[in-house]
């Protein structure tokens, strides 16, 4: 008996001192603690402090993951009940970093982490700011200067917002500042909430009433205030509570205000506030024992019989073991059979995952099959060597690239995608000012061309492609979408006909043959718009975009855009002298300082009402000047017996840009002219280009990640010895640079980088064909057609594949639609430090936004690939 009570004391006096690794782990999963990327963390909840500084487009602040998924984002103060783009933002920490145009992965230095106490803070500010020597400024930021402190404090599952003002708001911003935390209302449509026991259901749509407040601006009636809100209570997985501890809060629908608004809860900051302005606490449900996934990742297209195939299984990062993955035969008279049953190979860590490859190479045998692990089913594939024969490249074309032609109106049977638009193009910008997207005249007293300010320039209602979700007109778009659709043409014969265009007519309609292959129509459209620029400016324009930010947000047919009437210059000219003589620094400041997109547009329509034609840009860029010649140079080749004299002016025009530029110096001008320089050569194979480029080696070898698939064409033809043993050599570098990046991650591709890489890998392996592997170009196909990170598991292109996004940010997301074809700029997001995220969504242009040019980079790597399994 002695002897046991001894061992009772021993073992209790053990557990004091040396606490088992059981009920440490335990103790862990159910509080949120500060993780080694510097967020809170337990199974099933992170809360991120600042590590995204994007609020424009609903990513920083304080942002709440709740079992795998973001539903919550933006917390901080803000000057509005429902911050549009281009509102004011705040700076972020000490030294006043400033919130980014676009998603970045740049941490912000000034995050205080606090481990032992549990807290992360951040410092932020409201500065007042002047106009700069031009007069722009891209945000009007009223005359609040404001400084404040955000501290999240985290206990057990729930945490704690608190905001210290370092002195109370100035009386007439009383009412109008207030910490803002937003809600993703993808999670919570039709979903019902509690605000102090007082019911009600989130709203599918924005529904009124709205109320005039001051400058003119409309905001939503609350949905509800007070001081206690459940969110979502009858879900497990979104369930939240969030409560104020000093005064109301409110719930609003920001979708009243934009069209990708959240909905918001705001608590305005009290009179006379300062330490504790704002104290919420925030609990959100946990589902005990909450594990991530499995989801598994497969082409949902599917893969040639002689190619590798690989199913990339994605698991919670704690996961331990494996469990069997099976490859299922859809049997035709129904059912299934198992043709492959077996444990997954182990890869590793990335981002915040585990993962494993189940790998089918073995199978070949045609026919339909799904991969089964645990629970998970991946949608139905296809294993066949006739894979993209049909419905996979050809929508792109059929569909994506007729609705991105600008000046034309598309019809599709009963349908019209969009009317004729944009047929008053174009008026010559103003000096001397910044557009709000980005565009500016580089030199402040000349236009760079024999126009003046708001002269109508002819020739430029012609051709063209819409840029991505948004109407403007860049020429790099032009050239890159020219010359990627030329050499697709020239690889693959592509004379697929299956849409009648008349450039005479400004007419296409979709699935009606008109006997011309439909990529050379493409081309002859491309062209026409960036011959037109040349003909009229006797240079290239930098872009084409509208006046008005009403203009520029508006969701819509592109035909409502304007009037499609030349606005007439020398009518309006004495009006708009007589307007204190102030029409280019009154409208020209206007254009840039924006608040608001009906306070904007009143400031221009009050000068001139019938301005609605949209502004070309100039510039003196070498390098995009001669990346439109290089994309003439080669469509000559395709165009010279389908269109010889506009063939012709396409080469003249490439050679002429090339004199006017040649001896250029600049950012990426070497390299873009070695691009030019090779099709020249390709195109005229005059030995004036031939030895140039024989002289630049050290340019091209050291700028080989730009231009070695260019310039790896020809190599064989130039005969230059010492070229070709540079290239050689740094071929074999790069190639050992991305064989060592791209084994960073289980799929083999980059995120940011598979739109845009096919062609580029497609001509290395060709050029170096034991060198660059082939696998590199499949890989980052599949990543596009279905193998990449994330909840979301369906091709990266609307439309392709069993499993494909028909919900994105094109020209008709208003809708909750899509275009068929239509790829995406990011594909998806990962958010800093290790979120990816591709949410069912149209308003996140950093996940879904459709791009022209890389829509044909897809076509060209679906033909690529299709090629190099075939040989």
């Amino acid at each position: 008996m002695k002897k046991f009570y001894l061992i009772a004391i021993l073992v209790l006096i053990l557990s004091l001192f040396f606490p088992n690794r059981t009920s440490l782990h335990a103790k862990g999963t159910n509080s949120l603690r500060i993780n080694k990327e510097e967020y809170f963390e337990m199974p099933g909840l992170n809360v991120f402090v600042f590590q995204n500084t994007y609020p424009d487009g609903h990513q920083g602040g304080i942002e709440i993951i709740q079992h795998g998924s973001r539903v919550a984002s933006c917390g901080n103060l803000r000057l509005s009940v429902s911050p549009g783009q281009w509102q004011p933002i705040p700076q972020y920490g000490e030294g006043g970093q400033r919130s980014s145009a676009a998603p970045s992965s740049d941490r912000i230095s000034d995050r205080k982490i606090d481990k032992e106490n549990n807290e992360i803070s951040m410092v932020c500010r409201y500065p007042y700011e002047s106009r700069d020597s031009k007069g722009f400024n891209p945000i009007i930021y009223p005359d609040l200067n404001l400084q404040y402190n955000v501290r999240v404090q985290a206990e057990g599952s729930s945490f704690k917002i608190i905001v210290d003002l370092e002195k109370p708001l100035p009386e007439k911003w009383v009412g109008q500042v207030g910490f803002n935390l937003e809600l993703f209302p993808g999670h919570l449509y039709g979903k019902t909430y509690y605000m102090d026991n007082k019911a009600g259901i989130f709203p599918r749509q924005a529904n009124g009433p709205v109320h005039k407040s001051n400058r003119n601006h409309y905001n939503p009636e609350p949905l509800a205030k007070g001081k206690k809100l459940i969110v979502a209570p009858e879900t497990k997985k979104f369930r939240m509570t969030i409560e104020n501890q000093i005064n109301d809060l409110i719930l609003l629908d920001g979708s009243l205000k934009h069209a990708n608004g959240w909905f918001v809860v705001r608590s305005l900051i009290r009179e006379g506030a300062t330490k504790g302005a704002v104290e919420w606490k925030v609990t959100p449900n946990v589902i005990p024992e909450w594990e991530y996934g499995p989801i598994v990742h497969t082409s949902q297209v599917g893969y040639y019989p002689n190619q590798k195939k690989k199913a990339i299984i994605e698991l919670d990062g704690r996961t331990k073991s494996l469990q069997t993955a099976k490859l299922k035969r859809i049997d035709p008279q129904g059912g299934f059979e198992i043709v492959l049953s077996d444990k997954p190979t182990n890869w590793g860590s990335y981002l915040r995952y585990k993962y494993a490859i189940f790998d089918f190479t073995k199978i070949t045998e045609p026919g339909t099959y799904l991969v089964e692990y645990g629970d998970f089913k991946t949608p139905p594939f296809k294993i066949n060597s006739n894979l993209f024969q049909r419905h996979v490249w050809q929508p792109t074309l059929e569909y994506f690239l007729p609705n991105q032609m600008c000046h034309m109106r598309v019809n599709e049977k009963y349908r019209v995608w969009h009317g004729l638009c944009h047929m008053d193009d174009a008026l010559m910008a103003p000096l001397n000012i910044n557009h709000f997207d980005g565009y500016n005249n580089q030199d402040e007293n000349s236009t760079l061309s024999p126009f003046e300010p708001l002269e109508h320039v002819p020739e430029l209602n012609q051709g063209g492609w819409h840029d991505a979700g948004d109407y403007d007109l860049r020429v790099e778009t032009q050239a890159s979408t020219v010359r990627t659709l030329t050499l697709m043409y020239e690889a693959f014969n592509i004379n697929y006909d299956q849409t009648l265009i008349d450039q005479k007519h400004h007419l296409v309609e979709i699935h009606h043959p008109d006997g011309k292959p439909d990529v050379l129509q493409q081309i002859e459209h491309g062209v026409l718009s960036i011959l037109g620029g040349y003909r009229s400016l006797g240079r290239l324009y930098r872009g084409i975009i509208c006046p008005t930010l009403r203009q520029y947000v508006m969701l819509g047919d592109a035909a409502s855009a304007t009037d499609n009437k030349i606005f007439d210059n020398k009518q309006q000219k004495q009006k708009i002298k007589n307007i204190d003589g102030l029409w280019y620094k009154k409208v020209a400041n206007r254009y840039s300082n924006l608040f608001d997109p009906d306070v904007h547009d009143e400031m221009i329509q009050e000068v001139v009402p019938e301005l609605d034609d949209r502004l070309v840009f100039t510039e003196t860029n070498p390098a995009r000047q001669m990346q439109g010649a290089t994309a003439l140079a080669a469509a000559y080749r395709v165009l010279k017996d389908y269109k010889p004299d506009l063939a012709s002016e396409c080469l003249q025009t490439a050679e002429t840009l090339w004199e006017e530029h040649k001896d250029k110096e600049g950012r990426y001008v070497q390299a873009t002219k070695i691009d030019l320089l090779t099709e020249l050569f390709i195109t005229t194979k005059k030995s004036k280009y031939r030895e140039k480029l024989c002289s630049m080696e050290e340019a091209a070898a050291e700028n080989i990640g730009f231009v070695g698939w260019s310039i790896g064409r020809i190599l064989s033809n130039l005969d230059c010895p010492s070229l070709d043993s540079k290239l050689t050599q740094a071929i074999k570098s790069f190639s050992h640079s991305v064989d060592s990046t791209l084994s960073q991650n289980p799929f083999g591709a980059q995120h940011d980088r598979f739109h845009y890489v096919g062609m580029n890998y497609y001509y290395l392996h060709k050029a170096w064909p034991n060198i660059f592997k082939k696998e590199h170009l499949i890989n980052a196909l599949n990543y596009q057609l279905g193998c990449h990170p994330g909840q979301t598991t369906t091709s990266l292109v609307s439309g392709v594949g069993t499993n494909s996004p028909v919900v994105a940010y094109g020209t008709n997301r208003a809708d909750w639609s899509y275009i068929p074809g239509g790829t995406f700029w990011g594909g998806f997001n990962i958010l800093t430090p290790d979120l990816p995220e591709n949410k069912t969504w149209p308003f996140f242009w950093q996940e879904r936004e459709y791009i022209t040019n890389g829509a044909c980079t897809y076509m060209f790597s679906v033909l690529a690939v299709d090629q190099l399994l075939s040989e």
